[in-house]
């Protein structure tokens, strides 16, 4: 098989495939430290990915006009799916509304769709450290109201939804369970992440992906009992080692948007990605490409590449582009918009295994 004839596009498209295979052999399937696997995982690149980049400090306009490219592609492939909206938000406090999605940019994905869709749409999130409703956050944020504004928007706390037993590894490489909400892999579903340009404190940089997959484990909120902190590797992790893996082999298991729209309008620098403080950057993403998308939003904020393991591992197998010569911008030159981010204060921390691991 060669590079012309297996692209991202084919491989990301079969979801249910991905899925059914990565279940059972997540942990075989792919080493990001064998050198001999990574050159076979070439075979399957090829395609440039579109990635939509605006300049405008009104958020819900920016979001529908960063998604407007994609509107035949993105109706064609809803096809007859139900619609999902991940949002971040994961921490429900009124403190932290500033590190979550906006209201106004769930509007703007609502305005794209509105003409080219008319079926169920579900805004989801789950609480994470609070462990607590998530509706306590759908009130603090301002979401509650878009209910009421459309009439097929139903928003749902993803931790009440039906859930189903996987496996992730420790930092011993040994495996562990991890309940993961079905909604976040169901083929019949066409996930959009509506994410927030965002520093981190173990991955350096979070975009669609990561509030895609980290909204995935459940949170037993009601018996305080949080499965997501399961994705971090528990004792001997190092830095964002397991976490990055852990991220990955989720991804292989079908969890991953089929659009994503990331907000930098109101950007947050430091210490992310619920710490920090607000960079005015005034630049939206989007892409039906999450790999290029979050790529994008990693090169405005200065971040070196080299630090974006989980996402060049996903180009590796296959499911979008990571490298920029693949990837072609609709907009303004994005090196004209960079501004580099003030990082985590443990950033050292999080990236040293990558430099013992992938410095030459």
């Amino acid at each position: 098989m060669t590079n012309e004839t297996v692209s991202p596009s084919i491989i990301k498209s079969r979801r249910s495939f991905l899925k059914v295979m990565s279940a059972g052999a997540a942990g075989l399937a792919f080493d990001p430290f064998n050198p001999l696997q990574n050159a076979s995982a070439a075979l399957f690149g090829g395609g440039k990915s579109e990635v939509s980049f605006l300049v405008n400090n009104d958020i819900r306009e920016a979001t529908l006009q960063a998604l407007k490219p994609f509107q035949r592609k993105v109706k064609k492939d809803i096809g007859n799916k139900r619609v999902v909206i991940k949002v971040n938000a994961g921490l429900a406090t009124p403190e932290h509304a500033m590190y979550s999605t906006h209201a106004d940019q769930i509007r703007g994905i609502l305005d794209f769709l509105a003409p080219i869709y008319d079926g169920d749409i579900t805004i989801a999130e789950g609480t994470a450290g609070s462990k607590i409703s998530a509706f306590i956050g759908f009130n603090n944020y301002g979401y509650m109201p878009i209910e009421k504004e459309n009439k097929n928007v139903k928003i749902v706390d993803a931790n009440d939804q039906p859930y189903t037993l996987k496996y992730i590894r420790t930092a011993k490489h040994h495996p562990i369970k991890l309940n993961v909400i079905d909604m976040y892999m169901d083929p019949d579903v066409y996930l959009i992440s509506a994410a927030k340009m965002k520093t981190h404190n173990a991955v350096v940089g979070t975009y669609s992906l990561k509030n895609v997959v980290m909204g995935a484990p459940v949170c037993h909120y009601k018996k305080k009992i949080n499965e997501k902190s399961k994705m971090h590797g528990g004792v001997d992790s190092s830095g964002g080692r397991e976490l990055s893996y852990n991220m990955f082999l989720l991804t292989q298991m079908g969890v991953y948007p089929d659009l994503s729209v990331i907000d930098g309008v109101e950007a947050i620098e430091g210490d992310g990605p619920w710490g920090g403080e607000i960079v005015e950057h005034g630049v939206t993403v989007a892409s039906t490409d999450f790999v290029a998308a979050d790529r994008v939003c990693s090169d405005l904020m200065g971040i070196d590449p080299k630090y974006m393991k989980y996402l060049e591992w996903c180009e590796y197998s296959g499911l979008g582009n990571f490298d920029r010569a693949n990837i072609k911008v609709n907009g303004p030159k994005v090196e004209d918009h960079v501004i580099k981010y003030r990082l985590n204060k443990n950033v050292e921390g999080q990236v040293a295994w990558i430099h013992e691991n992938f410095d030459e």
